[in-house]
């Protein structure tokens, strides 16, 4: 998989959109996405592979089923397993649905 179609995943969404952060926040809802870590594995002095944690982040200002189905549809089509979880936060008056996985970066196609 490659970071564009990492970005076409979350533009697929129908939300904005923006890596990391956006400059101004928009009114919800929107999506963020993001590689926390990496864990490439290495042999002979070298890494073989780019694996790569990621993150996307819904934020809506009201639970959306319908938004995180279609969300998780894209996820599934682009052949993405996640872990899922919704947090409540309080001071911002929105709920925040993380999906966390794992992607190989620019793995050759088979």
């Amino acid at each position: 998989m490659t970071l564009k179609e990492v970005a076409n995943i979350a533009k697929a969404a129908g939300v904005p959109m923006a890596y990391d952060h956006f400059d101004e926040e928009p009114a919800p809802p929107y999506l963020v996405y993001y590689y926390p870590s990496e864990n490439d594995p290495m042999a002979d002095g070298e890494n073989y592979a780019n694996i790569r944690a990621l993150t996307f982040e819904l934020v809506m200002d009201k639970k959306d089923f319908e938004l995180e189905e279609d969300f998780e549809d894209e996820l599934r089509d682009a052949g993405i397993a996640w872990y899922k979880s919704t947090d409540y936060i309080e001071d911002e008056k929105v709920y925040m649905t993380t999906y966390e996985t794992e992607v190989l970066i620019n793995a050759e196609q088979s």
